[in-house]
């Protein structure tokens, strides 16, 4: 029990590692996008902005899929809050938190059923991208009830043609990383069968804690 314990402490401290690196010092290595633009709803505005979001959302994936229980929350939220002391936050810190934490959770709640093979591995990739398109739409809706935009039909249209550009490029950069590392995960998946075997305390607690830190975050942007 002991020597098991002490993998997922390794293993949540590597994905950690990952997302907190990764975040802070990959940031160079972004390429640089064509410069394209759209016009939405009267908006017009670039195809893609970069960021470093892919990476603490597939570390946020990775946490759901080989480690669960209380890992499920305590990884992706330690990674924003070690790299937010670097980049700063605003009221939408918990937004930004419990939204990671939804992707784990999903990632969480889908992966019993996968396996070693390609179908699943499509799977991950689609667990991937629904959860990107969750973060987004309720980072958004976080940044909407804030001061930034008017609390109308109009308000909230804007603020969402405003994120088509990182919610492009979410998906695609989640997409694509996720389409070569899939098989590895699916493997590690397979050879652990999942490191972290849940008491019952733990099948409740992660879905209770990204809640409440979902309700904080209305609370705190009204």
């Amino acid at each position: 029990m002991m020597r098991k314990n002490m993998k997922q402490v390794g293993m949540a401290g590597l994905l950690i590692s990952v997302g907190v690196l990764g975040r802070i010092y990959l940031r160079p290595l972004l390429p640089n996008l064509p410069h394209m633009t759209i016009t939405i709803n009267g908006v017009t505005q670039p195809v893609f902005i970069a960021d470093m979001f892919f990476i603490v959302a597939i570390v946020s994936l990775l946490s759901g899929i080989l480690l669960k229980g209380y890992y499920t929350i305590i990884i992706p939220v330690m990674v924003m809050l070690i790299t937010d002391v670097f980049y700063g936050n605003g009221y939408i810190f918990l937004f930004t938190w419990s939204g990671f934490a939804f992707i784990s959770l999903i990632a969480h709640a889908s992966s019993k059923k996968l396996v070693f093979n390609g179908a699943s591995a499509l799977k991950v990739m689609g667990i991937g991208i629904g959860g990107v398109l969750l973060y987004d739409a309720w980072t958004n809706f976080g940044w909407w009830i804030g001061p930034y935009y008017p609390h109308t039909v109009d308000g909230l249209a804007l603020c969402y043609t405003l994120a088509i550009p990182f919610t492009v490029w979410h998906v695609l950069s989640t997409g694509l990383v996720l389409m070569v590392i899939a098989p590895v995960v699916l493997y590690f998946k397979d050879a652990t069968m999942q490191l972290s075997s849940k008491q019952p305390l733990e099948k409740y607690m992660p879905l209770a804690a990204s809640l409440l830190l979902a309700a904080a975050s209305l609370l705190m942007a009204l």
